[in-house]
């Protein structure tokens, strides 16, 4: 049996949480499609804290039909709250394993099946419009870049919309002034 894509549609905002309103928040997380490996990431993650703790049973369940169960969680020791060495999801073990060599801003998880995914990690403070850049580059089938990079996507994309939203304001100041 294939394992069907998490979305196959463009996603919006609403669709990683961007805008919510009360209630059980929603996973912000988007995926490449099942398909050959393309990238580095296959995917990104927005979680809401730095507690690795609260915030893997909510992507560990949106992950299931993609991994199955999951069972290693290696991540980048310095960019959450301490740990433990295991959690118990859904009555089963998964590791969780704190590297300070890891790629920074990422998580990587390995499935029982031995399949494996590296998700970009937003940091959970980030500006919407950087985060929803930053995941809807990282989960586009062709993109090739790195954490970092992808990081700095939704930053370049917010200075360019202030740079246009300025040039407009000048040339509509300009355009009144001379009427």
């Amino acid at each position: 049996m294939t394992p069907q894509p998490i979305r196959a549609r463009h996603p919006s905002r609403a669709d990683i949480g961007i805008g919510s309103r009360h209630g059980d928040p929603s996973t912000r997380l988007l995926l490449k499609p099942v398909a050959p490996k393309t990238g580095y990431v296959d995917g990104a993650w927005w979680p809401y804290s730095d507690d690795l703790v609260t915030e893997l049973p909510r992507l560990l369940t949106a992950l299931t039909k993609r991994l199955s169960a999951v069972r290693l969680v290696a991540y980048h020791l310095v960019e959450w709250d301490s740990a433990p060495a295991e959690l118990v999801f859904d009555e089963e073990p998964v590791r969780l394993d704190s590297q300070s060599r890891a790629t920074a801003h990422t998580v990587d998880l390995l499935g029982s099946d031995n399949r494996r995914l590296l998700l970009l990690v937003v940091p959970s403070g980030s500006d919407p419009g950087d985060a929803y850049a930053a995941m809807t580059s990282a989960a586009t089938t062709s993109n090739t870049s790195t954490a970092a990079d992808l990081l700095q996507i939704g930053i370049r994309k917010r200075r360019e919309r202030k740079q246009r939203a300025a040039a407009v304001r000048r040339w509509a100041a300009r355009t009144t002034s001379v009427n």
